[in-house]
């Protein structure tokens, strides 16, 4: 079975999380990381920073030293159950500065609760239990 490389990169601010609805997610109307797929001869650094570089748009970049990798998990595709991905994801030191506007790739920004009644995927979910059973960020709060 041929596993497919990923990054989701967790930006957290004033105990929110960040989570978007893609064009690729909204088949499935499921709310994942900033992120996506690591390119052929790609770092999985390289390929978070180029996602987030496409995501938010707008000018915004991020450093190497800004990302942590901090989680990893093999799992289904929020945006395509027949697909099975090895999740990597980078809690993001860096407030994002500029204004998040729906663009070609995402649809919906979200910055997220716990306890609110949105669908979101499996890496997310793990990732915010694995965070508080080990103290890695604040607990994202109500």
């Amino acid at each position: 079975m041929k596993i497919k490389k990923v990054v989701g990169i967790a930006f957290i601010e004033d105990n929110k999380l960040l989570i978007v609805q893609s064009r690729k997610s909204s088949k499935t109307n499921s709310y994942t990381f900033i992120g996506g797929g690591v390119e052929e001869g790609e770092t999985l650094i390289e390929a978070a920073k180029r996602e987030v570089s496409e995501e938010i748009n707008n000018g915004f970049t991020i450093d190497d030293n800004e990302l942590e990798l901090v989680f990893e998990q093999v799992e289904k595709a929020a945006s395509d159950p027949n697909l099975t991905i090895k999740m990597h994801v980078f809690l993001a030191h860096k407030k994002i500065d500029v204004p998040l506007i729906p663009n070609e790739e995402i649809l919906i920004y979200h910055w997220y609760t716990l306890g609110e009644d949105y669908n979101i995927s499996n890496s997310i979910r793990d990732f915010l239990e694995y965070t508080k059973e080990n103290n890695i960020i604040k607990k994202i709060q109500r």
